[in-house]
């Protein structure tokens, strides 16, 4: 990045009605640019979506300006006194196979008053993700990250929003939604072994071989520590 040849952002902010509650549903894009914004670019991205034309913003940023645009948010969340308080965010990977049947019954159904906060969907590739790492993902190619960001005050409205995301978790298992949590903390070695799927013998076996005392068990309660304190247990 030559100081005479520096990259900027062009940022849209792509707003249309959600038809439930007088809610919004922003549809972001980001073009990384040099010296000359690809107008014609973005124009074609932009046509081949329906949103009120009226209600399109754009901003043009520094990298560095974007880079922190979360420091203003957390400006703005600490200004009202929000910071500091609970969080009981969820973050879950939802198949797109699924997601419209998470949209019809999750967003405008159990959550059509809203989370206290934003609520983000971003779509991912599979193939993008290292498939040596233990984190899970969907089985589809196409998945989407649903963070759901509440800021609640202290009192009942935490354990409100706590069940909440325990509904919502339990409902995705009912029906059998492709999805998995992401930093999930699961309770029991069926949830667990659910969770990991046809990856939890590989999983079991990764662990014997790294931390074959168990040192870091039981940690997030995936295993525990064998009696005589020498090799986990397999079996779980």
């Amino acid at each position: 990045m030559a100081p005479n040849n520096p990259i900027a952002i062009i940022y849209h902010g792509h707003e249309c009605q959600y038809g439930l509650n007088n809610g919004m549903t922003i549809l972001s894009l980001t073009s990384f640019y040099f010296t000359v914004f690809p107008m014609q670019a973005v124009n074609g991205l932009l046509g081949r979506l329906r949103f009120v034309e009226g209600l399109k913003s754009q901003v043009d940023v520094s990298y560095t300006k974007f880079l922190l645009r979360v420091n203003r948010a957390e400006e703005q969340v600490k200004a009202n006194g929000t910071w500091d308080g609970p969080h009981p965010w969820l973050n879950l990977f939802v198949s797109k196979s699924d997601v419209v049947n998470f949209d019809r019954t999750v967003f405008k159904t159990l959550l059509k008053d809203g989370v206290g906060g934003p609520m983000l969907i971003y779509p991912l590739l599979r193939s993008k993700w290292d498939d040596r790492t233990s984190v899970v993902l969907p089985e589809g190619e196409i998945f989407y990250i649903v963070a759901l960001l509440r800021f609640v005050p202290n009192g009942p409205s935490v354990e409100k929003s706590v069940a909440q995301n325990r509904e919502i978790v339990n409902w995705c298992i009912k029906v059998g939604l492709d999805f998995k949590l992401y930093l999930p903390h699961y309770q029991s070695k069926e949830d667990w072994e659910r969770h990991f799927g046809n990856r939890w013998s590989r999983f079991v076996e990764r662990k014997a071989s790294f931390d074959p005392m168990a040192i870091l068990a039981p940690g997030q309660n995936i295993f525990r520590r064998d009696p005589s304190n020498i090799i986990i247990r397999r079996e779980f």
